[in-house]
């Protein structure tokens, strides 16, 4: 289970752990643009944001937190496709669910008082959800995108509310 929540509804989506935007009817540059900007948007929160660009795909962006300096990546952009349309959380919600199972695996089977793996791997290739009463199958691929600099780095939280003791309001 997640919180899902569409890019347009700020409250939802600032809590979400999957957000989608609608980049349906955009060119590949505008539909990039609009990956990026709720990349931007939401970064403190979603593990998974995916920009929809047609009834059969979407540009998603997976969060990976080890990439501490500005030259390492927060995270891949891939493109999700289905040969059959589904709805427009579908394509996120499918990387998501991979990445929640990833991370299950990956701390269930390192033996006790040692660490799991921290670095996220790249999606499979191919994926397949099980959808009551249907089964449908996707192809996932680099989307091309450099995800270094800003691109969903989160800022430590002292750079933008500092901590003054002697201020009441801080209290």
């Amino acid at each position: 289970m997640h919180l899902l929540a569409p890019a347009s509804d700020q409250l939802i989506a600032a809590n979400a752990s999957v957000v989608v935007a609608d980049a349906r009817h955009q060119e590949v540059p505008q539909a990039q643009s609009t990956l990026h900007d709720a990349v931007a948007r939401y970064r403190y929160g979603a593990l998974v944001i995916g920009a929809v660009t047609t009834p059969h795909s979407a540009l998603v962006w997976i969060r990976d937190n080890t990439g501490r300096h500005l030259e390492e990546p927060t995270g891949y952009a891939v493109e999700i496709r289905s040969h059959r349309p589904g709805p427009a959380e579908l394509y996120p919600s499918v990387l998501y669910t991979w990445l929640r199972w990833w991370a299950d695996q990956s701390r269930s089977s390192v033996p006790p008082g040692d660490r799991a793996p921290l670095q996220l791997p790249q999606p499979p290739t191919e994926l397949t959800a099980l959808l009551p009463g249907a089964q449908l199958h996707f192809t996932v691929r680099d989307a091309g995108l450099d995800t270094r600099g800003g691109w969903g780095r989160t800022v430590p939280q002292g750079y933008f509310e500092p901590f003054d003791p002697w201020d009441p309001l801080f209290r």
